[in-house]
């Protein structure tokens, strides 16, 4: 479980740090370009689903050492028939068991937007020139 708490805080944290630093390491002078920018963001997003699949592999494991393995086929709403003849046997209302992952995938998520707002209410960042290049010459 900690591996898992550890591998979605770092999907906030770390992935996002290397990938500005990779950033920042290939931009060259003082005008900025758009390919690393780009690279930033295509890396950002496939470490984000790396990391996705490698903890989705750890709950897996997780699960199948304690026993908690699901075994209920659970049809989604949207995968039901819109006939009538419905068996409410067969069929459940939709919701799914809460497991360790999701408790953890929410409460990482919720920290990363509490700490991005926390941020940026505290430090206030402003951009620079927010007024301009600067006072008028005469």
């Amino acid at each position: 479980m900690t591996v898992m708490a550890l591998g979605s805080l770092a999907m906030w944290t770390v992935n996002p740090a290397i990938w500005l630093v990779i950033t920042a390491h290939l931009q060259e002078g003082t005008s900025p370009r758009m390919g690393p920018y780009a690279l930033m963001l295509v890396g950002m997003t496939l470490t984000c689903v790396a990391l996705g699949k490698g903890i989705s592999v750890v709950h897996r494991h997780y699960e199948r050492i304690t026993g908690r393995t699901p075994t209920i086929h659970v049809i989604m709403p949207w995968r039901r028939s819109l006939r009538g003849g419905r068996s409410l046997a067969r069929e459940t209302d939709g919701r799914l068991p809460v497991n360790a992952l999701d408790v953890i995938m929410i409460v990482s998520a919720v920290l990363a937007v509490t700490a991005f707002l926390l941020w940026l209410i505290i430090v206030n960042p402003t951009p620079p020139n927010i007024g301009g290049p600067g006072p008028a010459k005469d």
